[in-house]
């Protein structure tokens, strides 16, 4: 029998469905569906096949709301991170989402744009909505989150520098080693007045400049003029411009080190334009290694960090914490390499 309506109006498909009107469609207890959309392998292939016919037929939601009063959590993992749309960052959540992908958790994301004031409310936002837990990827401010992360009725885990606070629940990197490394490595190909150019004066900036300062002082060559930045969003265009000026400072550069890759192509395009001949003149090395870095004109040597791998780690840490079961690691270092390529030279000078 259909149900009544106002005349001239029809009911939307989905509305006002609840889990017994499904049940009853069905012909199980509510209780036998909510277990089966939890747990699909609890109920038999047929049946759970009926199951999921009708739920789709009848345009069902479950009410995330309901689910988290009636046991521990919502189902949702909340994932804050300062950016979204940088292939840095997307690499990450592609990682979490593998992870998390065959179980019944979802993932909801907020985007703080680096700013503490964001971190904090979208952390608290997510704790309201009563989460099975929540990433922290690259957060600033632990000075602020360290209290609300300490007394969370959720586990949290972290995508961070491991110079940062967390001690359980980490997976990240030290980019001060990385960019120590990446300096080292453009010493070892010839290249002496190496520049480094950042842009936003985050953590990891932070570190990297750091990492690249100390291999310049431990080789006795560190000079404070070869480093030159920009407090904001780094970009190919930003990168370029940095460059001219660290350029029109140091006339003897004969190698730049970048933040990240964006940069370095900034820097390497400026170069082609100009007639400047990469590797054999001039040295450029950047990090991340995002997908262009393979197919620019050279290839761009840089620093490879594992995004994806650590987004999947960060993720499975969290998921066996949702699930109180003992964590592999509690604290893990992801590591780096170098890729070269094209624009550092194979050999130095004779």
């Amino acid at each position: 029998m259909r149900d009544s309506v106002k005349p001239g109006r029809e009911k939307k498909r989905g509305s006002h469905v609840k889990l017994s009107d499904v049940a009853k469609r069905v012909g199980v207890s509510p209780i036998t569906i909510s277990r089966a959309l939890r747990n699909p392998d609890i109920v038999s292939e047929e049946l759970r096949e009926v199951i999921l016919r009708t739920v789709e037929e009848m345009g069902y939601i479950p009410n995330l709301a309901a689910r988290a009063l009636a046991g521990r959590h919502s189902g949702i993992v909340g994932v804050i991170t300062p950016s979204l749309h940088h292939p840095c960052f997307t690499g990450v959540m592609m990682g979490i989402e593998e992870r998390l992908r065959a179980t019944d958790l979802r993932v909801q994301y907020a985007n703080t744009l680096s700013d503490a004031g964001q971190e904090i409310d979208q952390f608290k936002s997510f704790l309201s909505q009563k989460p099975a837990g929540i990433i922290l990827v690259n957060a600033e401010y632990y000075d602020g989150l360290a209290l609300l992360v300490e007394t969370a009725a959720v586990p949290v885990a972290h995508v961070a520098d491991l110079s940062q606070p967390p001690e359980t629940l980490l997976v990240g990197m030290s980019h001060h080693v990385a960019t120590a490394a990446a300096t080292r490595f453009l010493l070892s190909k010839g290249y002496r007045r190496i520049g480094f150019i950042g842009g936003r004066t985050d953590i990891r900036s932070r570190r990297c400049r750091s990492g690249y300062e100390e291999a310049m002082r431990q080789a006795g060559l560190d000079d404070a003029s070869l480093t030159h930045g920009q407090d904001g969003s780094t970009s190919i265009g930003l990168g370029r411009h940095l460059f001219v000026e660290l350029l029109e400072r140091v006339a003897d550069l004969d190698a730049v080190l970048a933040q990240n890759d964006d940069l370095a192509l900034g820097a390497l395009i400026e170069c082609n334009a100009r007639g400047i001949r990469v590797p054999d003149d001039f040295g450029i090395c950047g990090f991340n290694d995002l997908e262009f870095a393979e197919f620019t004109s050279p290839s761009l040597t840089t620093v490879h960090v594992p995004r994806h791998d650590i987004g999947h780690r960060a993720a499975d840490m969290l998921l066996r914490a949702i699930r109180d079961e003992a964590p592999k690691e509690q604290r893990v270092d992801i590591g780096f390499s170098i890729i070269e390529r094209g624009s550092t030279r194979v050999a130095p000078k004779q």
